[in-house]
């Protein structure tokens, strides 16, 4: 190949740059790749030019990923009943991962659909990429579908970088609408992933499920967040209606609030074929599993119930697979080699703390009968309903009518209004400070968490007039590399594979208020107790004495034992609360005194396990 310099005597029409330019997009049509490299690097040195260096650095990173590719065809491995990985994938995998690989193996050799639903931070993001890098090296399938929230899109897209580079991924979200369209066209075509959201399946699925006006059937639909589906939306609908082989839904909460969402879920791996209809598995499952767990149940109703549930975890049982931290640190067959290795590279050594923090009432909260507002701050209030309990006892009867009639219909402004007293006016509000002033003693990071922007708004500017270092993080933070950004700013360490919000930097979680959800509150504290953290993490949990509050920390539980019943190994499990006791919500009783309290310290006092050292940073 002639040099810069000798060029012109090649063809005195092109310049050195044209020349070789000309000469790499021949080489690129002839499919010489590698030779078109060197032609364009040539043509850069002759004369620099940003977009063509853009394009030999693109071709430069295709180049060493085919490399890749070639030097891992030859180092398979099979980790078992015929299937075989890279052996670079192979060992990085735990063997609970690999047991996970080949669970979706099973799957696909019954043609059946599944639910991963590990513990959140136990890798399900690795172990399907690796599966599907098994799949499509064996030519076992062509198309993949993957919805995910769109806060996730580009980490998925980040980790099939990383395990599974060979394999063609594609983005059906941002961009034009011919961008779009042109991605799900090569996949369809050529095959290999698509990743899209939940929301533009939702608002046109019949792209997905057509192909030059024909039904389009995709090799795999893999949910992600799956329980994203667990109620009758559009958003269910359409995605159940989209064609598709093998099904797969990867969630760490399969059930949060009742059984009808496992119903959901189940109802979408296997097209109807497992679960039967809803009102089926009310009638047949849910209504006496859910009768035999309230106190007030006969001992018929009890027995009943217990064997119902046995049936469901039997029926369910080789379509859902779920394995928590304890569990996988804590199994027997680990190898001592196993576990070091475990706690070298999972750094997943440390012990959740939970502790559940009984809050009085202030003297200003206790004049209400207002359900959820009032047990977080008076402030959420509105101002009508503040001005009637006294909060404005210094204006005049008209200063108050002007007032109301100028600000009618808005919750209380926090401007005008003094740290101090905003401090004095909530319970909750005066253990946070006190508590975080502890825990900045001692060196701790801290995550709060609030369903309330303004309870955020509250507690940040208290926190900054007070000197503490913060970052904020809520619903309206939409761009995904400011949110990526403000993650950076809080972690002083890399972040471990995975997906979801890893905030492992934090070793103390404040629950301001609780969630009727219990799966909420979990996925809360999973943020800083999941794989890669070093230190024990502390849980505090803020329930207001004798409040909607307790009745929603008694729901909390009732719904985690149904949960652990039908989908763990708890086969009996105790029973708190009767119907009547669940349904009593809308009474303030003694605002000193917690009746659940006092009951779970009664029936759990051989297995509490209390941290003396943790109860003295405890503010009271």
């Amino acid at each position: 190949m002639a040099s810069c310099r000798e060029t012109d005597s090649v063809d005195e029409k092109l310049s050195p740059f044209k020349l070789w330019k000309s000469k790499g997009k021949q080489l690129l049509r002839e499919g010489k790749i590698g030779e078109a490299l060197t032609a364009y690097v040539e043509a850069v040195k002759c004369k620099p030019d940003e977009k063509l260096q853009g394009k030999v650095e693109k071709m430069r990173e295709f180049v060493r990923n085919e490399q890749d590719m070639s030097d891992r065809n030859t180092d398979m491995v099979e980790i078992g009943k015929g299937f075989s990985l890279y052996q670079g994938v192979e060992r990085e995998l735990f063997g609970y991962q690999k047991e996970g690989v080949l669970w979706m193996w099973g799957l696909y050799l019954k043609n059946k659909g599944g639910i991963l639903g590990d513990d959140m931070g136990l890798g399900k993001t690795i172990q399907v990429i690796a599966f599907l890098s098994g799949m499509f090296e064996s030519e076992l399938v062509k198309s993949v579908l993957l919805l995910v929230p769109v806060s996730l899109i580009a980490n998925w897209k980040k980790e099939f970088k990383r395990w599974a580079p060979g394999i063609p991924v594609h983005e059906y979200h941002g961009g034009t609408k011919k961008e779009r369209e042109k991605s799900l066209s090569t996949v369809q075509a050529r095959g290999g992933v698509l990743i899209t959201s939940y929301g533009l399946t939702q608002a046109n699925s019949e792209p997905f499920c057509t192909r030059d006006r024909r039904k389009f059937v995709w090799s795999y639909l893999i949910l992600d967040e799956g329980h994203k589906i667990k109620n009758q939306t559009k958003t269910t609908k359409a995605v159940c209606g989209i064609p598709a082989k093998n099904r797969l839904v990867l969630t760490g909460t399969a059930v949060q609030n009742n059984l009808q969402e496992l119903w959901a879920l189940f109802n979408f791996a296997h097209q109807g074929a497992l679960v039967g209809s809803l009102s089926t598995f009310r009638n047949q499952y849910e209504n006496p599993i859910n009768r035999a767990r309230e106190k007030d149940a006969t001992p018929g109703e009890r027995l009943l119930g217990t064997e119902i549930a046995a049936q469901l975890r039997q029926l369910i049982q080789p379509y859902f697979l779920r394995r928590t931290k304890k569990e996988v640190f804590e199994n027997k067959e680990n190898t001592e080699a196993e576990k070091a290795l475990m706690r070298s590279k999972l750094s997943f050594t440390s012990k959740k703390n939970d502790l559940v923090i009984w809050i009085y009432l202030s003297e200003l909260q206790k004049k209400l009968t207002v359900l959820k507002k009032i047990c977080d701050h008076p402030r959420l209030l509105s101002k009508r309903a503040c001005v009637q309990i006294g909060m404005y006892g210094n204006m005049t009867k008209e200063q108050i009518e002007r007032f109301l009639e100028r600000e009618e219909g808005t919750s209380m402004s926090i401007n005008d209004v003094s740290d101090d007293v905003l401090i004095q006016e909530s319970g909750k509000m005066t253990f946070v400070l006190q508590l975080l002033s502890i825990l900045r003693d001692e060196g701790h990071r801290t995550l709060i968490f609030s369903q309330s922007r303004k309870i955020l708004d509250i507690i940040e500017r208290i926190l900054k007039n007070r000197r503490f270092r913060t970052t904020r993080l809520d619903g309206t933070i939409s761009r995904l590399c400011e949110r990526d950004q403000i993650v950076n700013n809080f972690q002083t360490k890399i972040k471990l594979a995975g997906l979801g919000l890893t905030l492992t930097a934090a070793d103390r979680v404040i629950i301001y208020d609780p969630s009727w959800n219990p799966a909420t509150d979990a996925q809360a504290v999973d943020r800083a107790y999941r794989i890669g953290q070093l230190k024990n993490v502390c849980v505090y949990r803020l329930i207001t004495c004798s409040t909607v509050e307790e009745k929603i920390y008694r729901r909390q539980i009732f719904k985690d034992s149904i949960i652990n019943q039908t989908t763990g190994k708890q086969k009996d499990p105790m029973r708190y609360f009767t119907k009547q006791e669940l349904r009593e919500l809308f009474t303030l009783e003694n605002p000193n005194y917690s009746g659940t309290q006092v009951q779970l310290a009664a029936m759990h006092s051989r297995g509490k396990d209390t941290s003396v050292l943790l109860m003295t940073t405890l503010p009271f």
